[in-house]
């Protein structure tokens, strides 16, 4: 058994200095297997958050001999698909609606804002006749600023062609990721079943026993996390929206679902709803804006200190330190979806690390 050990440390040492030496040659492999796999992947990851709502339709239908299986899946898919829409269809057309107030009243606030100038440097008349001699069309600047995004965002893409192709990619990759995802939502117990005969065949009963410590870790974490955000994006989204309807600001449902939808991002999320809903209220009223503001740090507080440790942070059971450093870390290597996916990563690793550090130190109590 020793010397079966020995040579696993050999070979294993063995392929780390050939990749260390044959880095770029590694890093090319493992690049063209990432692009091989990554549908399948992507596809799984589908398949646990919906697998989420599932489970707990699956539960409510016990009573069903025949087809419960193909009927929760169903049932969960059209609570999904429904909850998509109404995102689509309440946010899409307003923010629509707001842009092309943008276009109309952010002319005369820059028209004020040269009027105030003038007024401030009237002690300085050269300069205050500088800044009235300044004849800019506004709405043409905007509507001009518009345009440069779009055709940036074009010209990233590429020509009609590419557009064209990444698209019909896009859709395709998606087709597959769902219907890899089907697939694995109803043949569940069989990949259950083969994990056990793998393990049971080629692991020993101690190391098969932390594995599977270690996989219902994962699963517990990564559940508690996808739920725990999503009813605490619920939470918030609805507080965001009885609050503007109270103190009668518009756009309450539009930016109580955006700052809820969000906040799913860790930590920046909440600022980035923030900004757009108050953008949003400044097109009607920038004094209201400020309240906005107010109103949302207020929001916020409460959302940090009280809703999040209550709903996420006990479920996840990550120090905040650690959830600093993973979204910094995970942000920098895969941006927004590292961010989210780093915590329960985080948080599982960290989990499993202290469980084999309890597991050593009464070890060498003992042995001491």
């Amino acid at each position: 058994m020793k010397k079966r050990n020995l040579w696993i440390y050999i070979f294993g040492i063995t392929i780390i200095i050939i990749g260390l030496i044959k880095l770029d040659t590694l890093i090319s492999m493992v690049s063209l297997l990432w692009n091989a796999c990554r549908v399948l992947v992507f596809g799984a990851m589908m398949a646990f958050v919906i697998n989420l709502v599932m489970a707990k339709i699956e539960k409510r239908l016990n009573f069903m001999k025949k087809g419960k299986r193909a009927t929760s899946l169903l049932l969960s898919l059209i609570l999904i698909f429904l909850f998509v829409y109404f995102l689509i269809t309440l946010v899409v057309p307003s923010l629509s609606e707001a842009i092309g107030v943008i276009v109309q009243v952010l002319p005369k606030y820059f028209e004020n804002a040269q009027k105030f100038l003038v007024d401030l440097f009237e002690n300085n008349p050269q300069l205050a006749n500088s800044i009235n001699n300044l004849d800019i069309d506004w709405k043409n600047l905007i509507q001009s600023g518009i345009n440069v995004i779009s055709t940036g965002v074009t010209n990233v893409v590429g020509t009609t062609f590419n557009v064209v192709t990444v698209i019909v990619n896009s859709v395709f990759n998606f087709v597959l990721m769902f219907i890899f995802a089907i697939y694995v939502l109803l043949e569940k117990e069989r990949f259950v079943q083969l994990y056990h005969r793998l393990t049971n065949l080629y692991l020993s009963e101690t190391v098969k026993r932390r594995m599977d410590r270690c996989l219902n870790i994962i699963n517990q974490t990564f559940s508690a996390f996808i739920g725990g955000q999503c009813i605490e994006a619920t939470i918030l989204g609805t507080l965001c929206t009885l609050g503007m309807i109270i103190l009668r600001m518009p756009y309450p449902a539009m930016i109580g679902t955006l700052v809820g939808v969000i906040n799913i991002i860790p930590m920046i999320g909440a600022y980035i709803g923030g900004a757009i809903g108050m953008f949003m209220v400044f097109t009607v009223s920038p004094i209201m804006s400020l309240w906005f503001l107010l109103y949302l740090c207020i929001l916020q507080q409460i959302e940090s200190n009280v809703i999040y440790p209550h709903v996420v942070g006990n479920s996840v059971g990550l120090p905040g330190i650690y959830v600093m450093m993973t979204v910094v870390i995970f942000g920098s290597l895969a941006g927004i979806p590292g961010m989210f996916l780093g915590i329960p990563t985080m948080a599982s690793v960290y989990k499993i690390g202290v469980l084999y550090l309890n597991r050593k130190e009464r070890l060498k109590e003992m042995n001491g």
